[in-house]
């Protein structure tokens, strides 16, 4: 079973996580979330693109610890590699993408709603947030760089360092996200807001993304090798074992 649906909605591609009720990452679902990303770039029919999830519980939990945590430190950094290159090419891909944050978004799920161009999250009860700190590991260098870049070092600074998680009206407040919407229009407005942009000439769109991406992008992986190295040693950290495998129980 794939864990990233895809489907065509005239033109925009609406890519559906659906690896259970959380959609927790690992390395399958890097794959097959790098494989449709792939194919979105490619496939000049597609316009723009909504990434989603196919239950309104969770956007996604982020790494999936349960698993995670039994890597060894070859395996598990392949696999944070892997998921930063990923991040990267959903955060360049060259057409408009946006987030329809339909449940929870939890750091790796936080991460890669970041990577897209706009961020719609349904009303109620959905938490967003970059809680690493509190497992004892950092928020990688690639969505501090581009939450900088959304809303400024300011709301960076509160949202890296405390680890907090944010209900839907307060980050439309931090400028984090772009709209608030009843979820049943939830996916309609995410898919309105890329459909119009996509509709515009494909290359100038593209050499204008290219514009606001490619410094950071740059910045990011000149940094890239050594932030990795980084993550994993505070990953197998003493202290942090000893959070994650708490983490863990609650999955």
């Amino acid at each position: 079973m794939n864990t990233v649906d895809l489907q065509d909605m005239d033109g925009v591609a609406v890519v559906r996580l659906n690896r259970g009720k959380k959609n927790p990452i690992n390395p399958e679902f890097v794959d097959d979330l790098s494989g449709v990303v792939e194919q979105v770039k490619e496939d000049e029919q597609i316009t723009s693109a909504v990434l989603t999830s196919s239950n309104d519980r969770f956007f996604s939990i982020g790494l999936d610890v349960p698993e995670l945590i039994d890597y060894d430190k070859a395996e598990f950094r392949e696999f944070i590699m892997d998921f930063n290159l990923l991040c990267l090419d959903i955060y360049t891909l060259p057409k408009p993408t946006a987030a329809a944050i339909n449940g929870h978004a939890i750091a790796g799920g936080c991460i890669l709603a970041l990577c897209c161009d706009f961020r719609y999250i349904g009303e109620g009860k959905k938490l967003f947030g970059l809680n690493e700190v509190r497992l004892g590991v950092p928020v990688p260098y690639l969505p501090q760089r581009i939450l900088q870049q959304i809303a400024g070092d300011r709301v960076a600074t509160e949202m890296v360092y405390g680890g907090d998680f944010y209900p839907p009206e307060k980050v439309l407040e931090m400028g984090v996200v772009d709209g608030v919407f009843a979820p049943e229009e939830l996916l309609q407005k995410s898919v309105e807001s890329v459909k119009r942009i996509g509709e515009l000439p494909g290359r100038a769109f593209a050499a204008v993304k290219a514009n606001r991406t490619e410094r950071i992008k740059e910045d990011i992986l000149k940094r890239l090798e050594k932030d990795v190295d980084v993550f994993v040693e505070l990953w197998f950290s003493d202290d942090a074992q000893q959070r994650l495998k708490e983490a863990a129980k609650n999955f």
